[in-house]
């Protein structure tokens, strides 16, 4: 807001403009003046004052067409008005407000209920503008916020005999809670994982990022899995507990030579096996999700991936994926889904059906997806 704030006066009488405008310019206020409606649609455009009192009865365009045209203009700031007539009933009061007059003024002006509005309307304006700016400072943030967290997805490998990685994820607002990794371990397999913190926004994204680096970090010098799970969750356990954050995780361990895998879950989804166009039988896998309890176990189950099979990792942002009815994409239309492709893999189509699902309906979730295949023998 300028300083001193500029005032706009629209009123076709010259006699009320002299006595608002004296009024006005003894608190220090600069002033403008227009003598009806389309010379203060025209002003208020190139201006852009930071308050505007506005009289109702006016030829050529009245006050309240002005507000309505004011308020609609997506391409102007926000102008406080004050609605200034002599009409005092409260259904002009209401047409008023209604066609987004901010104030109202009867005449004849009362010299201290002018300068009360004025001022009050200016530290509205005032405030509006501090939390503007501040709002387009937090998403320029934001927006560098979504480049350093591209980071953390790993380039995914090129696997032999066959095998094959994919992965994706699409926050539902800048940043993510969402997270996958594939990291090479040092007896010749991958250890991959989606993991969702109980979060969307920067709170979720700060801990996703804690997460990664302990998993790096155990990784170089635990194997088993069960025991890789067990350390990150003591480690946000001391993190994130306190203010009632958890992440659920399901990972593995695939050696793409041979098709040996090894999965354990912490309170995550079950991943799903897909054999010859339809779910195939996997075990089930149990685990608390991390940040619970300081000490919690996690079980370790293994399978072999045989040649035209694929597991598939993802996030509850694919289930409950909402179009624009509110309805969830749910896991039966997952399993019918799956069983209308020619076999894996099934990721970067599903990624498609989901966005064609939603239609015009925002993410509302962050959605993680992550698929290892091998192709047929």
């Amino acid at each position: 807001m300028r300083t001193p704030p500029l005032i706009l006066i629209v009123d076709d009488n010259p006699a009320n403009v002299e006595i608002l405008q004296m009024r006005l310019l003894a608190n220090n206020y600069e002033i403008i003046t227009a003598a009806d409606g389309q010379m203060g649609l025209d002003m208020a455009r190139e201006m852009q004052p930071d308050l505007i009192l506005l009289d109702i009865m006016m030829p050529r365009i009245d006050g309240l067409e002005v507000c309505r045209r004011l308020k609609s203009d997506p391409e102007l700031p926000f102008m406080p008005i004050i609605l200034v007539t002599a009409k005092a009933d409260s259904k002009d009061v209401v047409a008023g407000l209604e066609a987004g007059g901010d104030e109202y003024l009867t005449k004849p002006v009362d010299h201290a209920a002018l300068v009360a509005r004025v001022k009050s309307m200016l530290r509205i304006k005032d405030l509006h503008d501090t939390v503007l700016a501040q709002s387009n400072q937090l998403e320029m943030q934001l927006k560098t916020a979504t480049k350093i967290q591209s980071l953390f997805w790993p380039q995914l490998p090129e696997l032999e005999a066959g095998g094959n990685i994919w992965a994706t994820s699409v926050p539902a607002a800048y940043v993510s809670g969402d997270l996958y990794d594939v990291i090479a371990m040092p007896d010749n397999s991958l250890l991959a994982y989606v993991a969702d913190v109980s979060d969307k926004g920067v709170p979720a994204a700060l801990i996703m990022a804690a997460l990664s680096t302990r998993i790096h970090s155990v990784s170089r010098t635990l194997t088993e899995i069960d025991e890789i799970l067990e350390s990150v969750n003591s480690s946000l356990y001391n993190l994130i507990s306190e203010e009632g954050f958890f992440a659920t995780i399901v990972v593995m361990k695939y050696w793409p030579a041979s098709g040996k895998m090894e999965l354990a879950l912490g309170g995550h989804l079950q991943p799903l096996r897909i054999v010859a166009g339809d779910i195939g039988k996997m075990p089930e896998l149990n685990g608390i999700s991390l940040g619970i309890t300081p000490h919690a176990t996690f079980e370790k189950e293994e399978i072999t991936l045989a040649p035209g099979e694929s597991v598939f990792l993802f996030s509850d942002g694919l289930i409950e994926a909402e179009n624009e009815g509110r309805e969830l994409f749910g896991i039966d239309r997952l399993t019918q889904f799956i069983r209308e492709q020619s076999g894996p893999p099934v990721g970067q189509a599903l990624l498609e059906k989901i966005k064609t699902w939603r239609g015009n309906a925002g993410i509302n979730d962050d959605l993680t997806l992550l698929e290892i295949w091998r192709d047929p023998g």
